[in-house]
């Protein structure tokens, strides 16, 4: 990403290995604020299997070899159930990570889900979005297991009420133009200090392992994503989970194709390294980075309106000029701006400057309705 303040000092740096070597050469994840008396650090640990072949084209390749004995194979991973996790976490505790493919067994969604059963990600040159999106998430999961976490590879349907040190959505994007091309991530709408200290770091770390263009164009889908709406459904994540959904290029682009397919190992790398490099840094004693904020609406303090722009730059392109009696709902702050969506129009989500806008006692919205992808 390019944000200034990442700290250099937790920098991971992984060379484009195979994913055997890559294993070994991840950091542990320690707390960012250190206990009273020194801990051994915990021996590196080595891949217990080779990593699962790479995603074949659907309409002409033969099936796959199945995975390891290690790794269940995709039809037989288990749904694992909702496990509390106490927040905040207590120093020193395993990490419980969650790895969700985008896609992953829609057609056993639950009832109150029953619209999506029939979501399957996008289609290009004989690939389906599912497919990259598992064997994806399956490499992620062999990394982390690897460094002792404890880690939940999740099909489409999230376990009720999901908790866990930090959740991860796999997807990729599709377009109707070849030209589209490049990776996001995005925080659900109410993003917590943990939630955007993770977008940042898997931000940087995927830009480093992949060498993709980072595409900031955050779409209404990303940020509605049904898993992150547990205001909305029981199967979704806790409100206190931090969570991004990444979407790690265009299924669409035979660049992207190229990355995300052809080098599926360096995708792993980097989503893993930004899932290590902010447990790295956070502090497990903060409780407060897991609230989602709350905050009231805002309007335009001058009579002119103000500009709601595409990143919190003044600079930045203009989506939207909001009149003096329009409103914006705000779901993130961030060195002086706000970022919100303008009311009337969800679909604008850009950011305007704190300083020209003031709060207002205006109910908020209902959450807008909630997306696949």
């Amino acid at each position: 990403m390019r944000s200034p303040f990442f700290r250099r000092r937790w920098t991971i740096i992984l060379l484009a290995l195979p994913i055997a070597l890559a294993a070994g050469a991840l950091r542990d994840p320690l707390p960012a604020a250190a206990p009273s008396a020194p801990q051994p650090a915990v021996a590196a640990v080595a891949p217990r299997a080779a990593a699962p072949a790479p995603v074949a084209p659907s309409r002409r390749a033969a099936p796959a070899a199945p995975p390891a004995a290690t790794v269940p194979a995709p039809a037989d991973t288990p749904i694992p159930a909702a496990a509390a996790t106490p927040t905040p976490r207590p120093a020193g505790a395993t990490p419980r990570i969650g790895i969700q493919a985008g896609h992953w067994k829609s057609s056993e969604q639950p009832d109150e889900l029953a619209r999506l059963r029939t979501s399957s990600g996008a289609f290009a040159a004989g690939y389906k979005e599912a497919d990259v999106n598992l064997n994806v998430a399956q490499r992620v999961v062999r990394l982390l297991e690897s460094r002792g976490m404890v880690v939940d590879l999740l099909p489409a349907t999230i376990p009720p009420g999901y908790d866990a040190d930090a959740f991860v959505a796999i997807h990729a994007d599709g377009s109707s133009s070849g030209n589209s091309r490049g990776f996001k991530i995005a925080t659900p709408w109410r993003t917590s200090r943990a939630a955007q200290h993770l977008l940042d770091t898997v931000t940087h770390e995927y830009a480093r392992a992949t060498g993709m263009p980072w595409d900031d164009a955050i779409t209404f889908n990303m940020r509605g994503y049904y898993a992150f709406n547990n205001r909305r459904h029981t199967h979704a994540i806790a409100s206190t989970t931090p969570a991004v959904i990444v979407e790690m290029g265009f299924l669409t682009s035979a660049a992207d194709r190229a990355v995300i397919i052809g080098r599926a190992d360096n995708v792993a790398i980097g989503i893993a390294n930004g899932i290590i490099r902010y447990l790295n840094e956070r502090d497990p004693r903060d409780g407060a980075a897991l609230l989602p904020p709350s905050f009231k609406t805002q309007r335009p303090i001058d009579a002119g309106g103000v500009d709601v722009r595409a990143a919190p730059r003044d600079d930045a392109k203009v989506l939207k000029h909001v009149g003096a009696d329009g409103r914006i709902f705000i779901f993130q702050e961030r060195d002086g701006w706000y970022q919100g969506v303008v009311r009337g129009d969800f679909r604008v989500v850009g950011w305007v400057r704190r300083d020209q806008v003031a709060s207002t006692d205006d109910p908020p919205p209902t959450p807008p309705p909630d997306t696949d992808s």
